[in-house]
């Protein structure tokens, strides 16, 4: 009995390692013969114990049996569905998977599946464990010897261990071939290979390289375009201007004021187009720097100043009195697409007023939401024509084209700006009431803090206005109460008249020239003598083009100063803070053709005249005579040559103030000519101011690279002109530096400040964004390259000469390497504060230099 058992156990010991040794089929055959015998046994067994037991263990390997076949149906059931699954998604890739091994010295592939297999008429079918289409390399593709070389190359590389990525081409198709090493033990057993179908990617590519070359092309055409439009443009236009201030008659002046309305059209259409191009082409780039909004304002203000001479409506400007001092953003985008409204307004306004408003909608988390509004009481937008304002080359109505003029340009492009700068322009209208557009943007407030305005304290004393339009009295009377002033609102003449026979005294009358009573000179002369002009200051308000007309007549008919219109927050405390603190006259821009705010001889001091040398490269005869006059005007003794060798020739002639040259001459174009002159040590300090019509080619860098200091585009804007001249005669933008030992950093570089002012201008494209790019690292946790990026800095501003900001760095570095080996969370607790005073002072030196 006890033999027995023991023998029983023994043969399932033996049954039960055949399963794990084999776990096939013939497993199975031996549970089948082990029960069999076990029943049979059992039931010729007379031993009850042991017929029992012979029984049960029968039964026992048949249920085994049956058990064991369940889970493996089950089991090949589910690698069935699995491997069809796996099958499933590989038919449907965009390329094909495949199984690569070698065999001597030769490479077999195994196409699995892959949809480009379909495609190309090769739809193997291949299904679990069967080991069909094994080929070697190039049996199926018909491969080139070239490319098949290339691709047994990149096949032995895979085998070595390296998962190698590759382009292949073949038949008409393209793919990107993967192949990834499967490795074990150090021997790579087999590679699995995946190719991706990229034709249709490279057909895309291929489609995108023509339409590159395409805008390329038009980028080229419209540049030489602008070059050969721009040149005689230039010319028609400074004629003009040069012919405006000759004796015409009242049929010249009428034939001469249309002929520089179309030019200044034609020179708007121009850039616009330009514009268009870039915002196309995707080339149209935005900047982030820091700029002050009032400033923005009035140089709005003197362009729109400019649109007014044959318009009798009023142009009022309301800026809220809490903007902040400065913010970020690019200020010349943004001032395109008020200008573009503002230019609109006036153009489509005949009588009434042109309202243009600021407000400050929040103040969060260090940003701002402004909201700019043009309105105007022109013809209006029927609500037909309200959806197709935006639609490039499409106005209203065709008669809107042929009445007004322009291309259809300006508010798309404002449009695609505005949304650029994460912005929105909505408008309303009324047909033949008005039109209200509103330009509604978000800005990161800015940290720059200016000497402020000339009136920095409340000032006690009484204003009156006298004003009809009650826009204008409202504008004033919001500007004047910031001041600290009493206001006071007159709306004529007579009532002006009136109150000062009555003993009335004021500190400060502004009146507006337009009225009547104050247009005659005689009733003008009169009422001045009635005021006490020791104590009061006489402002006249009036337009650029009735400034010089007002300012006839002797010093008792005359008013202290004259601010032109529209008026603008800095503009009029300029001129209060000018009367009150009873310095120099102050210089103020208010008006594209002569800048400058007029002023009563009796406060004007003797200003010496000094004659400026510039000598000029021009070869175009035209903007010779134009460039002369425009100099001359403004006290500069002008020596003009046809071309760059004849200027080279005339530099040892005197000592030379500014050169001036165009960049496209015959013979020695401007960028030649300028690195002929960067030769001679001489001329280290010369400034070089260029000329160019062609738009392509007005790039900082490449002229920097040259040794241009400066360029002005063609036509020439003379308030950019103005601006120029005063930054560079006398390298007078180097003393309004901040941040910068100027001089000391240019005795470093052997006197050349053309070389200083191109490490300046690379300085600031490096490290204008450092605050995001710190930020950005430390965040990663990268504080090895952090200070890496901070030292760096740390080097240009000691060759800069930037001691404050030296010294700010090197207080951040020393923080940081103090706190070396901690966790990001563990960091120097008072960086990000260290950093932004750092990014202060590098907004600071940026703000000052002329070119930003």
């Amino acid at each position: 009995m006890v033999r027995d058992l023991v023998l029983y156990f023994i043969v399932i010991l033996l049954n039960v390692l055949t399963f794990q040794l084999f776990r096939r089929r013939i497993t199975r055959i031996i549970y089948v013969v082990a029960g069999m015998l076990f029943l049979y046994f059992g039931i010729h067994d007379r031993a009850r114990m042991t017929y029992l037991l012979e029984l049960a263990i029968g039964l026992i390997f048949i249920l085994l049996i049956i058990r064991i076949w369940i889970i493996q149906s089950t089991y090949e059931r589910r690698l069935q569905d699995q491997n069809r699954d796996l099958l499933s998604l590989l038919r449907i890739q965009p390329g094909f998977t495949f199984r690569l091994e070698k065999r001597g010295d030769e490479f077999y592939y195994r196409l699995l599946e892959g949809g480009l297999l379909e495609r190309m008429g090769l739809d193997l079918q291949v299904s679990y464990n069967r080991r069909e289409h094994v080929e070697r390399l190039g049996d199926i593709f018909e491969l080139s010897s070239e490319t098949l070389e290339q691709l047994i190359e990149h096949c032995k590389q895979a085998w070595f261990g390296d998962r190698t990525v590759f382009e292949l081409e073949f038949w008409e198709y393209s793919a990107l071939v993967t192949l990834h090493p499967v490795r074990e033990d150090g021997i790579t057993k087999h590679v699995i290979g995946h190719a991706m179908d990229i034709t249709e990617y490279k057909a895309l590519e291929k489609k995108r390289k023509e339409i590159d070359e395409a805008n390329h092309a038009k980028s080229f055409f419209l540049a030489h375009m602008s070059h050969e439009i721009r040149t005689p443009l230039s010319g028609i236009m400074g004629l003009s201007k040069l012919l405006n201030k000759t004796e015409l008659t009242d049929v010249q002046k009428d034939y001469l004021h249309k002929l520089l309305a179309s030019s200044r059209t034609l020179s708007s259409m121009l850039n616009n187009v330009l514009d268009f191009s870039k915002m196309e082409a995707g080339s149209l780039e935005l900047e982030s720097v820091e700029f002050e909004p009032e400033t923005m304002l009035r140089h709005l203000a003197d362009t729109v100043g400019a649109l007014l001479e044959h318009k009798e409506i009023e142009v009022v400007f309301i800026t809220d009195p809490n903007l902040p001092q400065s913010v970020k953003g690019d200020p010349l985008r943004m001032e395109q697409v008020l200008l573009n409204l503002l230019t609109n307004a006036v153009k489509f306004t005949d009588q009434g007023h042109v309202l243009f408003q600021v407000k400050l909608l929040c103040h969060l988390n260090g940003r701002v939401a402004l909201s700019f509004m043009v309105e105007d009481t022109g013809i209006g937008i029927s609500e037909v024509c309200m959806d197709k304002l935006f639609i490039p080359f499409t106005q209203a109505k065709p008669s809107t084209s042929r009445r007004y003029g322009g291309s259809g340009l300006g508010l798309a492009i404002s449009k695609h700006l505005a949304e650029a700068m994460g912005g929105n322009i909505e408008v309303e209208s009324r047909l033949g009431e008005y039109s209200r557009f509103y330009f509604n943007v978000e800005l990161e407030i800015g940290e720059l803090h200016t000497e402020g305005t000339p009136v920095g304290k409340q000032i006690n004393g009484k204003a009156l206005m006298v004003v009809q339009h009650e826009l204008l009295g409202y504008s004033l009377k919001e500007l004047l109460q910031s001041t600290g002033l009493e206001t006071y609102t007159i709306s004529s003449f007579h009532e002006c008249v009136e109150a000062f026979e009555n003993g009335e005294a004021f500190n400060l009358v502004m009146v507006d020239m337009r009225m009547d009573g104050f247009r005659e000179l005689e009733a003008r002369r009169h009422w001045l003598q009635l005021l006490d002009r020791q104590m009061t200051q006489v402002i006249g308000l009036t337009t650029v083009f009735q400034m010089e007309e007002m300012a006839a007549g002797d010093e008792d008919s005359r008013v202290d100063a004259f601010l032109s219109k529209p008026v603008t927050r800095n503009a009029l405390l300029e001129v209060i803070g000018w009367r009150l603190e009873k310095e120099n006259p102050v210089s103020v821009n208010v008006n594209s053709m002569d800048t400058h705010m007029m002023m009563s001889s009796r406060y004007e001091g003797e200003i010496a005249a000094q004659k400026y040398q510039i000598l000029i490269a021009e070869d175009n005869e035209i903007n010779q005579v134009v460039i002369t006059e425009f100099l001359e005007e403004r006290g500069f003794e002008v020596t003009m040559v046809a071309n760059g060798r004849e200027l080279l020739e005339s530099l040892e002639l005197r000592l030379w103030d500014m050169v001036m040259l165009d960049l496209h001459m015959p013979e020695m174009d401007g960028f030649e000519t300028a690195r002929h002159i960067r030769r001679r040590k001489a001329f280290n300090r010369l400034p070089i101011i260029a000329f160019t019509a062609d738009a392509a080619q007005h790039e900082q860098e490449v002229c920097l690279r040259s040794g241009i200091n400066a360029a002005l585009l063609k036509p020439v804007h003379e308030l950019d002109a103005v601006k120029v001249l005063n930054s560079w005669i006398h390298l007078a933008w180097l003393q309004k530096l901040q941040g910068l030992h100027a001089e000391q950093a240019i005795a470093g570089m052997d006197g050349k400040v053309y070389i200083f002012q191109f490490a300046l201008y690379k300085w600031i494209q490096e490290y204008q964004h450092l605050d995001k790019r710190v930020t950005m690292k430390m965040d990663n946790g990268q504080l090895s390259a952090a200070l890496r990026l901070i030292h760096s800095l740390k080097g240009g501003a000691g060759n800069l000469c930037a001691s404050r900001l030296l010294a700010k760095v090197m207080e951040l570095e020393k923080g940081l390497k103090r706190s070396h080996g901690t966790s990001a969370g563990e960091l120097y607790p008072d960086w990000r504060e260290q950093l932004r005073l750092v990014q202060k002072e590098i907004n600071q030196i940026k703000s000052s230099v002329p070119w930003s």
